[in-house]
């Protein structure tokens, strides 16, 4: 498994790390709202994120090794 971090853009900006099998779930964990962790601008704005769109997804850690 792989961990990714995945940037998208609505009114604000939201970055998204998560762990999946491709960047294709990771993608949609993050828009399921099913994020490790998330960082974003306009705390609190309860707007906007219905239009929200991936703009760049990468990987950040090639594996995890649970038993490490």
């Amino acid at each position: 498994m792989k961990t990714y971090k995945v940037k998208t853009s609505w009114i604000g900006y939201s970055e998204y790390t998560v762990k999946a099998d491709s960047k294709e779930e990771a993608e949609e964990l993050c828009m399921c709202g099913s994020s490790d962790t998330e960082r974003h601008t306009l705390s609190g704005l309860d707007y906007g994120g219905d239009e929200e769109q991936v703009t760049e997804t990468k990987i950040i850690k090639e594996s995890d090794n649970e038993n490490s």
